[in-house]
Protein backbone atom coordinates (compact mmCIF):
# COMPACT_ATOMS: atom_id res chain seq x y z
CA UNK A 1 0.00 0.00 0.00
CA UNK A 2 1.09 3.29 -0.86
CA UNK A 3 1.87 5.79 1.90
CA UNK A 4 0.01 8.95 1.11
CA UNK A 5 1.82 12.16 2.20
CA UNK A 6 1.12 14.23 5.01
CA UNK A 7 -0.40 17.78 4.86
CA UNK A 8 2.70 18.85 6.34
CA UNK A 9 4.54 17.09 2.83
CA UNK A 10 2.47 18.05 0.18
CA UNK A 11 2.42 21.64 1.78
CA UNK A 12 6.78 21.66 1.50
CA UNK A 13 6.31 20.38 -1.84
CA UNK A 14 4.13 23.45 -2.74
CA UNK A 15 6.74 25.66 -1.29
CA UNK A 16 9.55 24.13 -3.32
CA UNK A 17 6.95 24.34 -6.57
CA UNK A 18 6.86 28.25 -5.73
CA UNK A 19 10.39 28.80 -5.14
CA UNK A 20 11.57 26.85 -8.20
CA UNK A 21 9.25 28.84 -10.23
CA UNK A 22 10.95 32.50 -8.60
CA UNK A 23 14.43 31.15 -9.67
CA UNK A 24 13.78 29.64 -12.86
CA UNK A 25 11.65 30.65 -16.47
CA UNK A 26 10.88 26.47 -17.10
CA UNK A 27 9.41 26.49 -13.91
CA UNK A 28 7.18 29.54 -13.74
CA UNK A 29 5.70 28.31 -17.13
CA UNK A 30 4.72 25.01 -15.59
CA UNK A 31 3.47 26.34 -12.45
CA UNK A 32 1.41 29.48 -13.74
CA UNK A 33 0.49 27.49 -16.97
CA UNK A 34 -3.76 27.72 -16.54
CA UNK A 35 -4.36 24.44 -18.63
CA UNK A 36 -4.48 21.56 -15.48
CA UNK A 37 -2.95 19.59 -17.90
CA UNK A 38 0.27 21.95 -17.76
CA UNK A 39 2.41 23.23 -20.89
CA UNK A 40 3.71 20.69 -23.01
CA UNK A 41 7.39 21.40 -23.06
CA UNK A 42 9.26 20.15 -25.88
CA UNK A 43 13.17 20.43 -26.00
CA UNK A 44 12.71 23.57 -28.40
CA UNK A 45 10.86 25.23 -25.81
CA UNK A 46 13.57 24.44 -23.46
CA UNK A 47 16.22 26.02 -25.78
CA UNK A 48 14.05 28.84 -26.20
CA UNK A 49 13.82 29.15 -22.17
CA UNK A 50 17.23 28.66 -21.74
CA UNK A 51 17.90 31.73 -23.87
CA UNK A 52 15.44 33.72 -22.20
CA UNK A 53 16.75 33.42 -19.35
CA UNK A 54 20.25 34.48 -20.04
CA UNK A 55 18.77 37.53 -21.35
CA UNK A 56 16.70 38.19 -18.08
CA UNK A 57 20.07 37.30 -16.19
CA UNK A 58 21.87 40.24 -18.16
CA UNK A 59 24.02 37.17 -20.28
CA UNK A 60 22.54 37.77 -23.36
CA UNK A 61 21.72 41.51 -24.87
CA UNK A 62 20.87 40.31 -28.70
CA UNK A 63 18.28 37.57 -29.21
CA UNK A 64 16.34 36.57 -32.11
CA UNK A 65 13.76 33.24 -32.26
CA UNK A 66 13.03 31.71 -35.78
CA UNK A 67 10.74 29.02 -35.50
CA UNK A 68 7.22 28.31 -37.38
CA UNK A 69 3.94 29.16 -36.53
CA UNK A 70 2.33 27.73 -33.81
CA UNK A 71 5.18 26.18 -31.87
CA UNK A 72 4.94 27.72 -28.73
CA UNK A 73 7.23 30.51 -29.12
CA UNK A 74 5.05 33.84 -28.74
CA UNK A 75 3.31 32.02 -25.65
CA UNK A 76 6.88 31.73 -24.03
CA UNK A 77 8.27 34.70 -25.27
CA UNK A 78 5.86 37.39 -25.24
CA UNK A 79 3.36 36.81 -22.37
CA UNK A 80 5.14 34.06 -19.99
CA UNK A 81 9.02 35.76 -20.35
CA UNK A 82 7.22 39.66 -19.35
CA UNK A 83 5.06 38.43 -16.34
CA UNK A 84 8.29 36.47 -15.31
CA UNK A 85 10.81 39.43 -15.92
CA UNK A 86 7.92 41.88 -13.72
CA UNK A 87 8.05 39.23 -10.86
CA UNK A 88 11.78 39.10 -10.72
CA UNK A 89 11.90 43.15 -10.74
CA UNK A 90 8.99 45.05 -10.79
CA UNK A 91 10.85 48.36 -11.79
CA UNK A 92 11.70 46.92 -14.99
CA UNK A 93 9.95 48.60 -18.05
CA UNK A 94 8.59 46.70 -21.06
CA UNK A 95 7.60 47.41 -25.02
CA UNK A 96 6.34 44.87 -25.98
CA UNK A 97 5.79 45.17 -30.39
CA UNK A 98 3.77 43.80 -32.94
CA UNK A 99 3.03 44.35 -36.84
CA UNK A 100 -0.65 45.76 -35.23
CA UNK A 101 -1.45 47.66 -32.00
CA UNK A 102 -4.47 44.94 -31.58
CA UNK A 103 -1.72 41.85 -31.44
CA UNK A 104 0.50 43.78 -29.19
CA UNK A 105 -2.19 45.08 -27.48
CA UNK A 106 -3.73 41.11 -26.65
CA UNK A 107 -0.36 40.23 -25.70
CA UNK A 108 -0.64 43.00 -22.40
CA UNK A 109 -4.20 41.80 -21.52
CA UNK A 110 -2.46 37.90 -21.61
CA UNK A 111 0.19 39.41 -19.16
CA UNK A 112 -2.15 41.70 -17.21
CA UNK A 113 -4.11 39.14 -16.37
CA UNK A 114 -0.73 36.58 -15.88
CA UNK A 115 0.36 39.11 -13.38
CA UNK A 116 -2.95 39.62 -11.59
CA UNK A 117 -3.56 35.81 -11.41
CA UNK A 118 -3.87 33.71 -7.92
CA UNK A 119 -0.87 31.69 -9.29
CA UNK A 120 1.47 34.84 -9.68
CA UNK A 121 0.75 35.85 -6.37
CA UNK A 122 1.64 32.50 -4.99
CA UNK A 123 5.43 33.12 -6.94
CA UNK A 124 6.00 36.77 -6.85
CA UNK A 125 5.00 39.92 -4.76
CA UNK A 126 4.84 42.07 -8.00
CA UNK A 127 1.32 43.28 -8.25
CA UNK A 128 -0.83 45.79 -10.67
CA UNK A 129 -1.07 49.08 -9.93
CA UNK A 130 -4.15 50.20 -8.41
CA UNK A 131 -5.29 52.72 -11.08
CA UNK A 132 -3.64 49.95 -13.93
CA UNK A 133 -6.95 49.08 -15.84
CA UNK A 134 -5.49 49.52 -19.85
CA UNK A 135 -4.53 46.71 -21.71
CA UNK A 136 -1.70 48.09 -23.67
CA UNK A 137 -0.17 50.21 -20.89
CA UNK A 138 -0.29 49.23 -17.08
CA UNK A 139 2.57 49.87 -14.26
CA UNK A 140 3.17 47.79 -11.52
CA UNK A 141 3.37 48.30 -7.81
CA UNK A 142 6.78 49.40 -8.30
CA UNK A 143 8.05 51.60 -10.88
CA UNK A 144 7.89 49.06 -13.45
CA UNK A 145 5.66 50.00 -16.43
CA UNK A 146 4.56 47.86 -19.54
CA UNK A 147 3.63 49.03 -23.32
CA UNK A 148 2.11 47.41 -25.91
CA UNK A 149 2.11 48.97 -29.58
CA UNK A 150 1.75 48.47 -32.86
CA UNK A 151 4.97 48.36 -35.58
CA UNK A 152 5.01 52.54 -36.51
CA UNK A 153 3.36 53.41 -33.24
CA UNK A 154 4.64 55.86 -30.98
CA UNK A 155 6.69 55.15 -28.35
CA UNK A 156 7.85 58.50 -27.18
CA UNK A 157 8.74 59.53 -23.66
CA UNK A 158 8.51 55.09 -23.00
CA UNK A 159 11.91 53.21 -22.01
CA UNK A 160 12.59 49.34 -22.26
CA UNK A 161 14.93 47.62 -19.98
CA UNK A 162 13.26 44.93 -22.19
CA UNK A 163 12.36 45.29 -25.88
CA UNK A 164 10.27 42.67 -27.34
CA UNK A 165 8.89 42.29 -31.05
CA UNK A 166 7.08 39.72 -31.99
CA UNK A 167 6.22 38.95 -35.38
CA UNK A 168 6.29 42.73 -36.98
CA UNK A 169 5.01 41.54 -40.59
CA UNK A 170 1.77 40.55 -41.25
CA UNK A 171 1.39 38.85 -44.03
CA UNK A 172 2.79 37.51 -47.21
CA UNK A 173 1.45 41.21 -48.85
CA UNK A 174 3.57 42.95 -46.31
CA UNK A 175 6.76 40.84 -46.56
CA UNK A 176 7.09 41.80 -50.35
CA UNK A 177 6.13 45.67 -50.40
CA UNK A 178 9.83 47.51 -49.93
CA UNK A 179 8.11 50.13 -49.05
CA UNK A 180 6.15 48.47 -45.81
CA UNK A 181 10.12 46.80 -45.56
CA UNK A 182 12.30 50.12 -45.43
CA UNK A 183 8.69 51.67 -42.74
CA UNK A 184 9.48 48.26 -40.67
CA UNK A 185 13.25 48.93 -40.15
CA UNK A 186 13.24 52.35 -39.82
CA UNK A 187 10.55 52.22 -37.01
CA UNK A 188 13.30 50.02 -35.70
CA UNK A 189 15.95 52.44 -35.83
CA UNK A 190 14.54 55.42 -35.20
CA UNK A 191 11.65 55.01 -32.84
CA UNK A 192 12.00 51.11 -31.25
CA UNK A 193 15.52 50.93 -30.63
CA UNK A 194 16.24 54.13 -29.49
CA UNK A 195 13.95 53.77 -26.58
CA UNK A 196 16.29 51.03 -24.96
CA UNK A 197 17.69 52.18 -21.62
CA UNK A 198 21.78 51.24 -21.71
CA UNK A 199 22.11 47.60 -20.78
CA UNK A 200 18.78 46.94 -21.77
CA UNK A 201 18.30 43.97 -24.10
CA UNK A 202 16.41 43.26 -27.36
CA UNK A 203 14.57 39.98 -28.58
CA UNK A 204 13.00 39.54 -31.61
CA UNK A 205 10.64 36.73 -32.14
CA UNK A 206 9.26 36.04 -35.45
CA UNK A 207 7.81 33.84 -38.56
CA UNK A 208 10.30 34.59 -41.21
CA UNK A 209 8.30 36.32 -44.55
CA UNK A 210 11.40 37.64 -46.38
CA UNK A 211 15.91 37.57 -46.69
CA UNK A 212 14.87 41.26 -46.22
CA UNK A 213 12.38 41.03 -43.34
CA UNK A 214 13.53 42.90 -39.80
CA UNK A 215 15.79 40.25 -39.07
CA UNK A 216 17.15 40.32 -42.23
CA UNK A 217 17.84 43.69 -42.27
CA UNK A 218 19.12 43.78 -38.80
CA UNK A 219 21.44 40.99 -39.15
CA UNK A 220 22.90 41.94 -42.40
CA UNK A 221 24.08 45.47 -40.93
CA UNK A 222 24.87 44.06 -37.33
CA UNK A 223 28.32 43.18 -36.10
CA UNK A 224 29.37 39.60 -36.22
CA UNK A 225 28.69 38.09 -33.02
CA UNK A 226 26.17 41.06 -31.83
CA UNK A 227 23.33 38.91 -31.95
CA UNK A 228 22.35 34.97 -30.53
CA UNK A 229 19.73 33.41 -32.89
CA UNK A 230 17.95 30.53 -32.32
CA UNK A 231 17.02 28.81 -35.50
CA UNK A 232 14.75 25.95 -35.75
CA UNK A 233 13.17 24.55 -38.94
CA UNK A 234 9.70 22.86 -38.82
CA UNK A 235 11.35 19.76 -40.40
CA UNK A 236 15.33 19.63 -39.57
CA UNK A 237 17.47 20.30 -42.46
CA UNK A 238 20.60 18.88 -40.87
CA UNK A 239 21.57 16.92 -38.31
CA UNK A 240 20.95 18.84 -34.53
CA UNK A 241 21.87 17.95 -30.91
CA UNK A 242 17.89 16.74 -30.36
CA UNK A 243 16.79 15.35 -33.61
CA UNK A 244 18.43 14.00 -37.23
CA UNK A 245 17.61 15.36 -40.63
CA UNK A 246 14.01 15.11 -42.00
CA UNK A 247 12.29 14.53 -38.41
CA UNK A 248 9.64 17.34 -37.40
CA UNK A 249 10.63 19.70 -34.84
CA UNK A 250 7.92 19.54 -32.39
CA UNK A 251 6.66 16.03 -33.56
CA UNK A 252 4.09 15.09 -30.51
CA UNK A 253 2.02 18.56 -32.25
CA UNK A 254 3.02 18.84 -35.52
CA UNK A 255 4.34 15.35 -36.96
CA UNK A 256 6.10 15.18 -40.19
CA UNK A 257 2.88 13.94 -42.02
CA UNK A 258 0.98 17.09 -41.05
CA UNK A 259 4.34 19.31 -41.83
CA UNK A 260 4.15 17.78 -45.39
CA UNK A 261 0.31 18.05 -45.61
CA UNK A 262 0.33 21.88 -45.05
CA UNK A 263 3.62 22.04 -47.37
CA UNK A 264 1.16 20.75 -50.03
CA UNK A 265 -1.09 23.34 -49.01
CA UNK A 266 1.08 26.23 -48.55
CA UNK A 267 3.26 25.67 -51.22
CA UNK A 268 7.10 25.40 -50.83
CA UNK A 269 7.92 28.96 -51.47
CA UNK A 270 5.50 29.77 -48.31
CA UNK A 271 7.13 26.75 -46.56
CA UNK A 272 10.48 27.48 -46.93
CA UNK A 273 10.24 31.13 -44.96
CA UNK A 274 7.67 30.47 -42.65
CA UNK A 275 7.98 26.63 -41.64
CA UNK A 276 11.59 26.57 -42.39
CA UNK A 277 12.91 29.93 -41.82
CA UNK A 278 14.20 29.86 -45.40
CA UNK A 279 12.93 32.63 -46.85
CA UNK A 280 13.96 33.66 -50.59
CA UNK A 281 13.10 36.97 -52.34
CA UNK A 282 11.87 36.79 -56.26
CA UNK A 283 14.88 39.09 -56.73
CA UNK A 284 18.06 36.15 -55.68
CA UNK A 285 16.25 33.38 -56.94
CA UNK A 286 17.79 31.66 -59.61
CA UNK A 287 15.15 29.73 -60.70
CA UNK A 288 11.88 31.62 -60.82
CA UNK A 289 8.39 30.44 -59.87
CA UNK A 290 6.84 31.01 -63.13
CA UNK A 291 8.99 28.71 -64.78
CA UNK A 292 7.90 25.46 -62.61
CA UNK A 293 5.39 23.76 -65.21
CA UNK A 294 3.70 20.40 -64.32
CA UNK A 295 2.63 17.47 -66.25
CA UNK A 296 0.51 14.54 -65.07
CA UNK A 297 2.22 10.92 -65.71
CA UNK A 298 -0.74 10.03 -67.46
CA UNK A 299 0.60 12.19 -70.10
CA UNK A 300 3.63 11.46 -70.32
CA UNK A 301 3.44 7.52 -70.35
CA UNK A 302 1.38 8.56 -73.90
CA UNK A 303 4.43 10.05 -75.24
CA UNK A 304 7.90 8.12 -76.40
CA UNK A 305 10.35 8.49 -74.13
CA UNK A 306 13.67 7.78 -72.98
CA UNK A 307 14.43 7.06 -69.26
CA UNK A 308 17.48 8.53 -67.71
CA UNK A 309 18.62 8.12 -64.19
CA UNK A 310 20.95 10.26 -62.21
CA UNK A 311 22.50 10.80 -58.80
CA UNK A 312 24.15 13.21 -56.80
CA UNK A 313 25.99 11.28 -54.06
CA UNK A 314 27.91 11.80 -51.19
CA UNK A 315 28.61 9.19 -48.61
CA UNK A 316 29.86 10.12 -44.98
CA UNK A 317 32.44 8.12 -43.30
CA UNK A 318 29.42 6.46 -40.78
CA UNK A 319 26.91 3.94 -40.67
CA UNK A 320 24.23 6.70 -42.64
CA UNK A 321 25.06 8.41 -45.12
CA UNK A 322 23.80 11.95 -45.92
CA UNK A 323 20.97 12.55 -48.24
CA UNK A 324 20.93 11.39 -51.53
CA UNK A 325 19.41 13.43 -54.48
CA UNK A 326 17.69 11.31 -57.43
CA UNK A 327 16.06 12.52 -60.96
CA UNK A 328 14.37 10.05 -62.98
CA UNK A 329 13.86 11.56 -66.32
CA UNK A 330 11.75 11.01 -69.34
CA UNK A 331 12.94 12.71 -72.21
CA UNK A 332 10.17 12.70 -75.12
CA UNK A 333 11.08 13.44 -78.99
CA UNK A 334 11.09 17.02 -78.52
CA UNK A 335 14.05 16.90 -76.08
CA UNK A 336 11.57 17.53 -73.33
CA UNK A 337 12.24 16.61 -69.83
CA UNK A 338 9.68 15.18 -67.48
CA UNK A 339 11.50 14.52 -63.91
CA UNK A 340 10.29 13.15 -60.87
CA UNK A 341 13.08 13.46 -57.97
CA UNK A 342 13.43 12.01 -54.87
CA UNK A 343 15.84 12.91 -51.34
CA UNK A 344 17.04 9.57 -50.50
CA UNK A 345 18.84 8.95 -46.68
CA UNK A 346 20.61 5.23 -47.35
CA UNK A 347 23.84 3.69 -46.11
CA UNK A 348 26.07 2.39 -49.43
CA UNK A 349 24.65 -1.02 -49.40
CA UNK A 350 20.66 -0.10 -49.56
CA UNK A 351 22.11 2.43 -52.37
CA UNK A 352 23.37 -0.52 -53.84
CA UNK A 353 20.03 -2.52 -54.18
CA UNK A 354 18.33 0.69 -55.03
CA UNK A 355 20.03 0.80 -58.44
CA UNK A 356 18.91 -2.98 -59.12
CA UNK A 357 15.52 -1.79 -58.30
CA UNK A 358 14.99 1.66 -60.33
CA UNK A 359 16.37 -0.49 -63.59
CA UNK A 360 13.84 -2.76 -63.02
CA UNK A 361 11.25 -0.40 -62.44
CA UNK A 362 12.10 2.04 -65.17
CA UNK A 363 14.71 0.40 -67.56
CA UNK A 364 16.95 3.67 -68.11
CA UNK A 365 19.00 4.04 -71.25
CA UNK A 366 21.88 4.99 -68.54
CA UNK A 367 22.01 5.84 -64.91
CA UNK A 368 24.36 8.50 -63.93
CA UNK A 369 26.55 8.74 -60.75
CA UNK A 370 28.85 11.39 -59.63
CA UNK A 371 32.03 9.34 -59.38
CA UNK A 372 34.28 10.66 -56.82
CA UNK A 373 31.78 9.50 -53.76
CA UNK A 374 30.33 5.85 -55.53
CA UNK A 375 33.39 4.71 -56.77
CA UNK A 376 35.21 4.25 -53.44
CA UNK A 377 32.31 4.12 -51.22
CA UNK A 378 29.80 1.48 -53.84
CA UNK A 379 31.28 0.72 -56.97
CA UNK A 380 33.72 -2.11 -55.81
CA UNK A 381 30.87 -4.30 -54.29
CA UNK A 382 29.01 -3.11 -57.13
CA UNK A 383 30.70 -5.11 -59.88
CA UNK A 384 30.77 -7.91 -57.04
CA UNK A 385 27.16 -8.19 -57.43
CA UNK A 386 26.32 -7.68 -60.95
CA UNK A 387 28.89 -10.58 -61.73
CA UNK A 388 27.17 -12.31 -59.10
CA UNK A 389 23.46 -11.67 -60.83
CA UNK A 390 25.04 -12.09 -63.98
CA UNK A 391 24.03 -8.93 -64.92
CA UNK A 392 25.36 -5.42 -65.85
CA UNK A 393 24.04 -2.10 -65.12
CA UNK A 394 24.55 0.79 -68.01
CA UNK A 395 26.50 3.15 -65.79
CA UNK A 396 27.85 6.19 -66.36
CA UNK A 397 30.60 7.86 -64.12
CA UNK A 398 29.53 11.72 -63.82
CA UNK A 399 32.52 14.22 -63.10
CA UNK A 400 32.29 18.03 -62.58
CA UNK A 401 35.22 18.14 -64.69
CA UNK A 402 36.21 21.21 -62.31
CA UNK A 403 33.32 22.93 -62.80
CA UNK A 404 31.66 25.00 -59.87
CA UNK A 405 28.00 23.62 -58.55
CA UNK A 406 26.49 26.92 -59.42
CA UNK A 407 27.96 27.16 -62.97
CA UNK A 408 26.62 23.57 -63.83
CA UNK A 409 23.03 24.10 -61.83
CA UNK A 410 23.11 27.53 -64.02
CA UNK A 411 23.44 25.11 -67.11
CA UNK A 412 19.53 24.10 -66.03
CA UNK A 413 18.10 27.82 -66.61
CA UNK A 414 17.99 28.03 -70.26
CA UNK A 415 15.90 24.39 -70.11
CA UNK A 416 13.54 26.10 -66.99
CA UNK A 417 12.80 29.11 -69.07
CA UNK A 418 11.81 28.01 -72.48
CA UNK A 419 9.83 25.12 -71.10
CA UNK A 420 11.88 22.62 -71.75
CA UNK A 421 11.74 20.59 -68.32
CA UNK A 422 8.56 19.91 -66.85
CA UNK A 423 7.55 18.50 -63.49
CA UNK A 424 5.72 15.21 -63.09
CA UNK A 425 2.58 15.86 -60.55
CA UNK A 426 3.32 15.51 -56.83
CA UNK A 427 6.45 13.72 -57.77
CA UNK A 428 8.67 16.25 -57.49
CA UNK A 429 8.47 17.77 -54.41
CA UNK A 430 12.14 17.69 -53.28
CA UNK A 431 13.43 19.35 -56.27
CA UNK A 432 10.60 22.30 -56.12
CA UNK A 433 11.81 22.99 -52.29
CA UNK A 434 15.67 22.95 -53.57
CA UNK A 435 14.99 25.11 -56.31
CA UNK A 436 12.82 27.64 -54.38
CA UNK A 437 15.63 28.46 -52.35
CA UNK A 438 18.51 27.53 -54.74
CA UNK A 439 21.32 29.47 -54.48
CA UNK A 440 21.01 30.69 -50.65
CA UNK A 441 19.43 27.42 -49.43
CA UNK A 442 21.51 24.61 -47.57
CA UNK A 443 20.71 21.86 -49.88
CA UNK A 444 21.14 21.03 -53.44
CA UNK A 445 21.37 17.46 -53.54
CA UNK A 446 18.34 16.68 -56.20
CA UNK A 447 19.00 20.00 -58.06
CA UNK A 448 22.32 19.01 -58.77
CA UNK A 449 21.22 15.50 -59.71
CA UNK A 450 19.31 17.42 -62.48
CA UNK A 451 22.20 19.24 -63.56
CA UNK A 452 24.07 15.77 -64.49
CA UNK A 453 21.26 14.72 -66.82
CA UNK A 454 22.72 17.50 -69.13
CA UNK A 455 25.57 15.19 -69.61
CA UNK A 456 23.47 12.40 -70.24
CA UNK A 457 20.36 13.19 -71.41
CA UNK A 458 19.33 12.71 -75.07
CA UNK A 459 15.42 12.42 -77.03
CA UNK A 460 14.39 9.14 -78.80
CA UNK A 461 14.96 11.41 -82.09
CA UNK A 462 18.61 12.34 -80.96
CA UNK A 463 19.58 8.85 -80.56
CA UNK A 464 18.38 7.50 -83.62
CA UNK A 465 20.17 9.94 -85.67
CA UNK A 466 23.47 8.90 -83.25
CA UNK A 467 23.01 5.82 -83.81
CA UNK A 468 22.48 6.44 -88.10
CA UNK A 469 25.40 8.25 -88.04
CA UNK A 470 27.30 5.78 -86.32
CA UNK A 471 25.85 3.18 -88.61
CA UNK A 472 26.93 5.35 -91.55
CA UNK A 473 30.54 6.18 -90.21
CA UNK A 474 31.46 2.54 -89.89
CA UNK A 475 30.42 2.03 -93.65
CA UNK A 476 32.70 4.31 -94.19
CA UNK A 477 30.09 6.65 -96.09
CA UNK A 478 30.30 10.62 -95.32
CA UNK A 479 26.18 11.31 -94.68
CA UNK A 480 26.66 14.93 -95.45
CA UNK A 481 27.91 14.57 -99.46
CA UNK A 482 24.84 12.53 -100.10
CA UNK A 483 26.39 9.11 -101.21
Amino acid sequence: MTNKPSPKELANRELARRELARRYLRNFIDYTFEDPRGFKFNWHHDEIIKKLQKVENGEIKRLMIFMPPRHGKSEIGSVRFPAYLMGKNKDRQIIQASYSGDLATDFGRQVRNLVNSEQYRKVFTTELATDSQSKSKWNTDGRGVYNAVGVGGSVTGKGADILIIDDPIKNRQEAESQTVRDQVYSWYQSTARTRVMPGGAIVVILTRWHDDDLAGRILGDAEDGLWDVLHYPAIAMEDEEYREKGEALWKDWYDVDALEAIRKDVGPYEFSALYQGMPVDDASKLFKNEWIKHISMEEVLKKRTFCYITYDVAFAQKEESDYIGEIINFVDEDGTWHVMSNKLKMNPAEFLDRLFIMYNRYKPEWIGVEAVSFESAVKPFLDIEMRKRNFYLPLKMLSHKGVNKYTRIQGLVPRYSNNAILHIERKADDLEDELNSFPKGRHDDVIDALAYQLDIAESPTTYDQNMEEDIYEDEGIDQYMGI
